[in-house]
């Protein structure tokens, strides 16, 4: 079967967790036997990344919405064409229009109602009705990653019969529990969507624990500057680095205003991480709602407080993660593929 994946960015280029998960399904699905390849923005040089073929058009992601008689131009020799993320969907729809192919759409971010949160009445309006246009159409299937994502979808409108839940998995054996030490890690985008203002607040208000903040962003200059002396800034870690600091970590923290799955979380369970989040995935820790100072400080506060609790939700946590799989993940996306094309 040959498969037109499109996203409007792919590796080496590299901006969020939604490069990741499609690179991770892709090459396990070229192991499966798939003749797959990727079409996204980025230099037309670069013709594969670690044997995943790739097509580049040289245009800003987001002008991607403008490239579907580029994709027609493509799809016609494949079977299917699966879009990811919002840039990519709509262009993807029209080129499938074209050239009769059936199109499935790959939700990596659903925030419904969250945009107002994020962007204030007017911009988050305008994202909202942006983000239900973008994925709205007649898709084969569209595809979500967790149940309260696909909830955002259909509170927008999205008929829940055209959806489905694929759940993303983890490397488990490349993660590990090394000795606890107290300190909280944060990993992600540093951005007002990954609630890192929040965290910076419970900081000042816990002088006494340790936060360990991994990764960078535009946005990163003045929540240094507002950061108390606690929180140490670590910026870009290697993979190694990454997983050395998910196993000592005594409890994982994402604060996140929108979140439509959060990957880390599963890394930090698979490390023995006690989970505190805004994420309503099933973990041992603290679901705390969004923008609740006071509930993510009692929640820290309490695992420090307790360190042979935390301790013992993080070994619950590493059990508890090895029902994701990427294998089952493919299963279930070359079961949907081959059900749509019978």
């Amino acid at each position: 079967m040959k498969v037109l994946f499109t996203h409007e960015i792919f590796m080496p280029d590299f901006h969020g967790g939604g490069e990741f998960l499609t690179y991770e399904i892709v090459k396990r699905m070229i192991d499966k036997g798939f003749d797959v390849t990727v079409l996204t923005t980025g230099d037309p040089k670069i013709e594969s990344y670690e044997n995943i073929r790739t097509i580049r058009f040289p245009v800003n992601r987001y002008f991607m919405n403008l490239t579907g008689p580029w994709i027609a131009k493509y799809a016609k020799g494949f079977d299917l064409i699966q879009s990811n993320n919002y840039n990519a969907c709509y262009p993807s729809l029209m080129a499938g229009k074209l050239v009769k192919k059936p199109v499935y759409c790959m939700v990596h971010g659903m925030y419904g109602k969250k945009w107002l949160s994020m962007r204030g009445p007017f911009f988050g309006n305008l994202s909202r009705a942006i983000e239900k246009f973008q994925v709205s159409g007649d898709y084969e299937k569209i595809i979500f990653f967790s149940e309260f994502a696909r909830d955002a979808g259909v509170s927008v409108g999205i008929p829940k019969e055209q959806t489905t839940v694929i759940h993303p998995g983890i490397e488990y054996d490349n993660f590990y529990v090394g000795e606890k030490e107290p300190y909280v890690l944060f990993v992600g985008r540093l951005s007002k969507q990954k609630g890192i203002t929040y965290l910076i607040q419970v900081a000042k208000e816990l002088p006494h624990i340790k936060f360990k903040i991994a990764g960078r962003d535009e946005e990163e200059g003045w929540i240094k500057k507002e950061a108390p002396k606690n929180v140490e800034f670590l910026g870009f870690v290697s993979n190694e680095e990454l997983r050395e600091l998910y196993s000592k970590a005594l409890v994982f923290c994402l604060p996140s205003v929108a979140e439509t799955f959060g990957l880390v979380i599963l890394d930090a369970m698979a490390s023995g991480c006690a989970v505190v989040s805004t994420v309503p995935l099933d973990y041992e820790g603290f679901k705390v709602d969004v923008g609740d100072v006071e509930q993510l400080r009692n929640a820290i506060s309490y695992l420090f407080d307790n360190e042979e609790v935390a301790v013992s939700m993080g070994l619950k946590n590493r059990k508890k993660v090895q029902s994701y799989s990427w294998k089952n993940c493919v299963k279930e996306l070359s079961e949907l593929y081959m059900k749509g094309l019978i």
